[in-house]
């Protein structure tokens, strides 16, 4: 039943890969799957267009590469992992969730890194000072930009690109759940149908649509032939 379900969800999933690959702004993560005892990956490239999931053997730019194809966009929101820093976009925005909670770390093995603490400080400026751009002058708000201005902060130039990556790493929670239950996956046909679904069922959350709903209309209503049976 998965296999077929996964069938049926594939052509939806490539338009949704068409719509996240041509989006101005897209964000990736990655986490570790298995399927038949070996280490893959599942990919998740998320956009205001939808959510594509992706399982290959592969942790590289090249899982990247197959995604993008001839596309480039105009900023990549990622984590700091080597691949993605060489995703095809003019610029990147790096999670600042991610800096802040290393820094943490940091500040906690070294608390008298001062360095440390004080650009700890700039990132949660910087992210209270977005929250607070409608409340500020044009003037005002550009005065304080520059203030904090530097490769960490495309965000506060453009209001389309998010200042975290929290969103992929949800997107990504339940295959971890799948991950730990099942233990991965024992079929060659199992990563490309569960990566297929993820993506049709997260898209759907993020448009705000039912995924009930959703998956009717990608595989018709179900087939009850003992109801049927008995209402004859």
């Amino acid at each position: 039943i998965i296999e077929r379900a996964g069938n049926a969800a594939q052509p939806l999933a490539e338009s949704i890969r068409e719509a996240v690959r041509q989006s101005r702004t897209v964000g990736s993560d990655e986490t570790s799957v298995r399927k038949d005892g070996q280490n893959w990956w599942q990919w998740v490239f998320r956009s205001t267009q939808g959510v594509y999931h992706l399982i290959r053997p592969s942790r590289g730019v090249d899982v990247i590469q197959e995604m993008m194809g001839e596309w480039r966009v105009s900023t990549w929101v990622c984590d700091c992992w080597a691949p993605q820093l060489k995703a095809p976009a003019e610029r990147f925005q790096l999670c600042l969730a991610h800096q802040i909670r290393n820094l943490q770390g940091l500040r906690e093995r070294c608390p008298r890194l001062r360095w440390a603490r004080e650009l700890q400080a700039l990132f949660r400026e910087a992210i209270h000072l977005v929250k607070r751009q409608a409340e500020l002058t044009e003037r005002g708000y550009q005065r304080r930009v520059k203030e904090i201005e530097g490769n960490l902060l495309v965000f506060l130039h453009d209001p389309s690109v998010p200042h975290h990556n929290n969103d992929c790493e949800r997107s990504l929670r339940s295959s971890v759940v799948h991950r730990k239950i099942t233990g991965g996956f024992r079929s060659e046909w199992g990563p490309h149908a569960y990566a297929a679904l993820a993506s049709v069922i997260d898209t759907a959350k993020l448009q705000k649509q039912s995924v009930f709903e959703t998956l009717v209309n990608l595989m018709g209503k179900p087939v009850l032939p003992f109801l049927t049976a008995q209402n004859s």
